[in-house]
């Protein structure tokens, strides 16, 4: 068992294990949980990096990094989970963002996960620099306990539906009540 304070090492083929200071490490493992494992507890780090626009002229930042947090909080069902999100990142407007987040997610195939969820955001970028409300929907593949996540970002105008698709990944940390 880790203790509670843990480093992510990375090696040279991408995430490795999980150490903590004494430098015992958890090999991540390479086969995703089976669904029926629970996941009601999981805390995970969520790390921020990149998105892309559907309208790629207008000189949108694509370079997004942050950080944030995703709790697993229940699971109704085997495939089903719902997690709650938040997070701090530097937007396509380059401005600071914040948001909090509640959503559900449903694991479609033995590594592939199909989610929707509403987030309350706020930044300078978007909405006068008023909070919102705002659905989001995304897709994430799990790899050794990691999940690389992609989301569709809403348009502000209604000339568009989508403004784009943003990129994180998701480091699994451990369970916590």
């Amino acid at each position: 068992m880790l203790a509670k304070h843990r480093v992510l090492t990375i090696g040279m083929t991408g995430l490795a294990a999980l150490c903590d200071e004494n430098g015992r490490c958890e090999e991540l493992s390479e086969t995703p949980q089976a669904a029926s494992e629970q996941r009601a507890g999981q805390l995970g780090l969520n790390l921020f990096g990149l998105s892309l626009h559907t309208d790629r002229s207008a000189g949108n930042n694509e370079v997004n990094p942050g950080i944030g947090l995703r709790y697993t909080f229940w699971e109704p069902a085997p495939r089903w989970t719902l997690f709650a999100d938040t997070s701090v990142y530097y937007d396509s407007g380059r401005n600071w963002a914040k948001y909090i987040a509640l959503g559900t997610s449903y694991r479609f195939a033995e590594s592939w996960y199909a989610g929707v969820g509403v987030g309350y955001a706020q930044s300078q970028s978007y909405n006068h620099g008023k909070p919102f409300f705002a659905p989001i929907a995304g897709i994430g593949f799990e790899h050794r306990r990691v999940t690389y996540n992609a989301v569709l970002l809403p348009s502000e105008d209604a000339s568009s539906k989508v403004a784009g698709i943003g990129f994180f990944v998701t480091v699994p940390l451990g369970k916590y009540p």
